[in-house]
Formats: C-alpha cells, structure tokens, sequence
C-alpha cells in the first residue's frame, strides 16, 4: 500500500508539473505573437477617390453620389483654383481632353485652369466621355464641373435626405498650376489655401475636413490658417522605388517619407498603397501618424492592407471596398 501510496502521490507531481510547463509554454508562445496593428481611431476610413472615378465620371457630383450610395466615410476629391480666383474640383490643373466636351459635342484642347473663369469652365460637358481606364464607369451626360461651395451645398441637401446617418468627412486636395513642385509659386499657394479654408468654415466642416498635398510646403500654410484642420502629406513612388518595394526593399524611401511627414507635424501620410507594410504602420502609429494609402483598387490588396492595420483606404471603386470590409 505505501508503495502504491508513493506511485499516486508521484503521479499527482508529475501531473501538476506537466499542467505547470503546458501552462508556461502557451503563455511564451502567446508573448511572442506580434501585436496587431489597429486603426488610431479605432475604426477604417473607407474614402470614394475622386467620388467614385471607377463608376461615375471623376470629381463631379455623380461621382460623389455614388461614393455616398455605397457608403464611403469620407469623400475624397481635388481642388484647382481658377482665374477668377474660385476654387473648382478638378484633378488636373489643365482642362483635360480626354475627359471633357464642349455642351456642343465639340473638342477641347488643354488649357491652364488659370486662364479660364469659372463661367468658361461652366461650359464644359464633363460626364458624357467615359474614361477608358476605367471600363465600368457609367457616363452622366450634360455634367457640369462645381465649385467646393457648391459641393458643400449639395453635400448638406444629401445629408438632409439621410439624416440617420453619419455625417460625412471630406479629403480634400490641392492642386497647383507647375508640375515641377520646384517652381511653385508661394503667392498661389497661400491664395489658393486661404480661399479654400475660407469655404471650409463657412460650411462648419473644420472637424470633418483633412486638406492633402504632394506639395508638403502647402500644408503648414493650412495649419497657419486653421490648426483644427488635418493635414496629410501624399507621396507618390517612381518605377523603380515600386519595383524595389514589391521585391521587399525600399525601406530607405518608407524612412523618408516618414521623416517628411513628422517635419512638417502633418496629421496624416498617405502614400502609395506599396509603401504600407506592418513595420510602416506600426513605426507611423508610434509617432500618432495616421496612414491612409492609395488608390487601392484590388480586392486582395484591400485585405492586406486592413491586416496591416492602416486607418484609412483610399479606392475608385467604393462598391468593392465596401465588400471587401463586409466580407
């Protein structure tokens, strides 16, 4: 019996000190997951580029529709100043062939936005061409470009109609007349930020708008006009700094952007989606950067860069964004 007495009570060790290494040994593993990023405000921006550039026609009021229909957070567009000093959504600081008629059905040729007035701009036919990048666009013909007072009216009649819902956020960008940045004049950029500010708070919509630029000088201007306003800085990527990203290098560029975007005390960075990767997220989030890239238009890509844990996804396509968060 003492025998069998002493086997048991050996037993009953050898259990406990088994339960004790089986408990330790999950916990070690458990430490040595790595934290998952999140969202700094908790939640995904999901943001319509240009409205909805893959279904409607790009920065008119269809395109922002659409956006609104499937749900997008925040309406992302593009603002030019024109040479009656209005602030026009527009991509291009040229009026755009391609996308764009005269509302007689003939030809336009390039022209600085600078040179036209509104009224001229107002005679354009910009929703009857259909990009042909984008094959699942629907023309809207007869669409007319608007002004960012404009927006913000038609915005606030949407948001009557939908009262139950969120209110919407704005991403708003600002173009300038000089593709090489070098050579901006800091005279437009001040007058076009002023008047833009200026609209931005006569529709009450300081807490709902980032202002965004590839021009990083513009956007301590906007923090000089109104500090409550966001600011995020865009950045862009040459071939070979892409092809060098998909091959797993281009940490180099990632640091400096970052660098970049700490220097001038931006809100935001909002890159090339290649540019987002877990070490990225994690490195912005540490230093209070939000990170929204873009433009992301792959199904696949969308679900990396939520794993990632970006705060925001900027995307032509609402409808397959908002699939891809439902999913």
């Amino acid at each position: 019996m003492r025998i069998l007495r002493m086997f048991l009570n050996h037993k009953d060790l050898t259990l406990r000190c088994l339960s004790i290494f089986l408990f330790f040994s999950v916990a070690t593993s458990c430490s040595s997951v790595p934290i998952v990023n999140k969202p700094l405000e908790g939640s995904l921006d999901l943001q319509g580029h240009r409205g909805a550039r893959g279904l409607k026609p790009e920065n008119t009021w269809p395109a922002f529709e659409e956006a609104i229909r499937y749900g997008m957070n925040t309406l992302e567009l593009d603002t030019v100043l024109t040479k009656d000093k209005k602030v026009i959504i527009h991509h291009d600081s040229e009026t755009n062939p391609i996308l764009c008629q005269k509302k007689d059905g003939s030809e336009i040729i390039s022209t600085s936005l600078y040179e036209l007035t509104l009224s001229e701009l107002k005679q354009l036919d910009c929703g009857t061409k259909k990009n042909p990048k984008y094959p699942e666009q629907t023309p809207v013909p007869g669409t007319e470009l608007i002004t960012i007072e404009e927006f913000f009216i038609l915005v606030a009649n949407a948001e009557k109609k939908n009262s139950g819902k969120p209110k919407l956020k704005f991403n708003i960008e600002t173009k300038f007349p000089n593709d090489d940045k070098a050579n901006i004049s800091s005279e437009i950029v001040e007058e076009h930020i002023r008047l833009l500010v200026q609209v931005v708070e006569r529709a009450k919509a300081v807490d709902r708008t980032t202002i965004q630029s590839f021009y990083l000088q513009a956007l301590p201007v906007v923090k000089q006009k109104n500090p409550k306003i966001k600011t995020s800085a865009l950045f862009s990527l040459t071939y070979f700094q892409g092809a060098m990203m998909k091959l797993g290098f281009g940490n180099s560029t990632r640091e400096e952007a970052l660098r970049k975007t700490i220097e001038i005390k931006a809100d935001i960075i909002s890159p090339y989606f290649l540019y987002a990767t877990n070490e990225f997220v994690q490195e912005a989030h540490s230093k209070k950067i939000s990170v929204i890239p873009w433009t992301v238009n792959d199904v696949k890509e969308m679900k990396r860069l939520i794993e990632t844990g970006v705060d925001g996804i900027i995307s032509d396509y609402p409808d397959r964004l908002i699939q891809s968060i439902q999913k």
